[in-house]
């Protein structure tokens, strides 16, 4: 029995491949595909190799069993747009596809919001229309970009989808939600997946303060309506994350998307999971990269792990010093390890790391900070023996 997660190079953002069950015929969930550049340096080249390796002579179909969009923030949706494309041209040039996704789950921005999201588009693009005068000019412009790009890439992987004959959201019926009542847990093979955000309800919230937003600023653009949400980290996308809890075999995993600290701890407390107000988990993957804007001392003091995974580059801070730091304060002992898909990247990324490795080591703590092989296309963390 194997139970494995994989955080591919995915420079500042999220690629993921989940493998479980035998490991004859292991199966295969694929979250996030990282952005611009992923696909071509290590999802497809990852993909390849497993493909070598489960259909002998590498000529067949790769089978995934799911595959999940956390949410259509380019960092997080691009390469699955790639994926996606690279097999409809497959498909339209009446070739063996190399991958046979059996099901979707992709809230696209329509899902959540409904016809507004083409008012948003509408709204961005006449901002990018308008002559430069404002001294906020560049700072929106890049925003009203990522709102066109990012929603714009939702539609493109759901038609994409359409054409390939993927399953989406199945075996929902409409977004991928925690629901005001009950659960929503399905079996996949030998792994149990339990949606824990978004809930339905934050979902009602955000569609009506984007309608009351649109109302008051008919001209303005997504950056700005961002300012509407009550916590630091305002993204609309980052708000409809899609949270899933894994388990196989008495090990569970926590891939959390983009998603708000506060929503995850509501959304383990009315899935039932946590105990007590806590839950443990095997792996953790940090939201957002590994920024503190929507994490604090309590989420990890809720929620604790033995891996905690962060993917990200040096872009943006990420991931950022407190965030490291506030993981090793919030923990009694050093029994847990911390996996870094970069050492080195933006910035002051591999200072900053090295500051903190040294400061780490001056304290005398024993856990591990364990950083991708340069050359590997991910790092990998194992939790049960392949059999």
């Amino acid at each position: 029995m194997i139970f494995s997660l994989e955080a591919l190079q995915a420079f500042h953002g999220d690629s993921l491949l989940l493998h479980a069950g035998s490991a004859d015929a292991p199966l295969l969930v694929l979250i996030d595909g990282g952005p611009s550049g992923t696909w071509e340096t290590s999802l497809q080249p990852r993909l390849e190799e497993l493909r070598a390796e489960r259909t002998g002579d590498g000529d067949g179909a790769l089978r995934i069993d799911l595959a999940m969009v956390s949410h259509i923030d380019d960092d997080h949706v691009h390469g699955m747009v790639d994926l996606a494309g690279e097999l409809v041209t497959e498909q339209e040039d009446a070739k063996p596809l190399r991958y046979g996704v059996r099901t979707l789950w992709h809230n696209s921005f329509d899902d959540i919001i409904g016809n507004d999201a083409d008012e948003i588009r509408t709204a961005a693009v006449e901002v990018l229309s308008e002559p430069i005068g404002d001294p906020r000019a560049d700072e929106i412009r890049e925003a009203g970009l990522a709102v066109v790009a990012s929603v714009g890439q939702g539609r493109e992987l759901r038609d994409q989808a359409k054409q390939l004959g993927w399953g989406i959201n199945e075996p929902f019926d409409g977004p991928v939600v925690l629901p005001k009542e009950g659960v929503r847990t399905i079996t996949l093979g030998a792994v149990k997946l339990t949606v824990v955000c978004p809930h339905e309800a934050q979902l009602e919230k955000l569609h009506a303060v984007w309608d009351k937003w649109l109302e008051e600023h008919p001209k303005a653009v997504a950056h700005d309506a961002a300012a509407t949400a009550a916590f630091t980290d305002n993204s609309p996308y980052n708000l409809s994350s899609i949270v899933v809890h894994a388990e196989c075999n008495g090990m569970t995993m926590l891939l959390t998307g983009d998603a708000r600290g506060d929503h995850v701890l509501s959304g383990l407390d009315e899935a039932g999971i946590a105990q007590g107000g806590k839950t443990h988990v095997d792996i953790l993957k940090l939201p957002h990269h590994g920024s503190i804007r929507n994490l604090d001392a309590t989420f990890f003091q809720r929620i604790t792990a033995d891996h905690y995974v962060i993917s990200a580059n040096g872009r943006d801070g990420n991931p950022e010093t407190e965030t490291l730091e506030t993981i090793a304060a919030t923990r009694d002992d050093d029994d847990f390890t911390v996996h870094l898909t970069n050492r080195s990247g933006k910035g002051d990324l591999e200072q900053r790391l090295d500051a903190f490795l040294a400061a780490k080591q001056a304290s005398g703590r024993t856990y591990d900070v364990r950083f991708r092989d340069e050359a590997a296309h991910a790092l990998r963390i194992d939790l049960l023996e392949g059999s």
